[in-house]
């Protein structure tokens, strides 16, 4: 069975109302004329509803288009955003091992702290996560433990407000 897509959804819709207004009109015209009349109102009420049934369709299979494309590119300023959360994070790591202060060679901690600035740069991010990212790197640089956790905690709370689903 084929999968229920609102593109096929609205095929089957427009179709069943099609179908109804169709035997409607069939009924309608076999009570007050007769077979012929039954056959020429439902022809009639057909084709008008086939008609319909394709304007609607072109014009509810644009706006799901354009809705897909919305949604498209929401989810990969949210995966972006995402991104930066994690590279950020991996920095912090790098300036705090767990491991102590030799468990994190300079150079590793100079390829963090790229990575975390280019994907923080990127013109996709959204500003406030952009903004919030720049003051987090910024005291890292600075090696301040505990601004660092806040500036975290408050870049993770704007890339979380950012993507709230309502």
């Amino acid at each position: 069975m084929a999968s229920l897509t609102p593109a096929r959804a609205l095929v089957l819709l427009t179709s069943g109302l099609t179908c109804l207004l169709a035997a409607t009109a069939g009924l309608i015209g076999a009570l007050l004329s007769g077979a012929g009349a039954a056959l020429a109102a439902a022809a009639c009420a057909a084709g008008a509803g086939t008609v319909g049934a394709l304007l609607v369709r072109r014009r509810a299979l644009a706006g799901f288009a354009a809705a897909q494309r919305q949604a498209g590119a929401r989810g990969y300023a949210e995966g972006l955003a995402h991104g930066v959360l994690v590279q950020v994070a991996a920095y912090e790591a790098a300036v705090f091992p767990r491991s102590g202060p030799s468990g994190v060679t300079t150079e590793e901690r100079a390829a963090r702290r790229t990575l975390a600035y280019r994907m923080a740069a990127l013109d996709e991010v959204p500003e406030s996560v952009r903004k919030a990212a720049a003051d987090v790197l910024a005291v890292l640089d600075r090696a301040d433990r505990m601004l660092a956790e806040e500036a975290m905690t408050h870049l993770a709370a704007v890339v979380r407000k950012e993507y709230v689903r309502l």
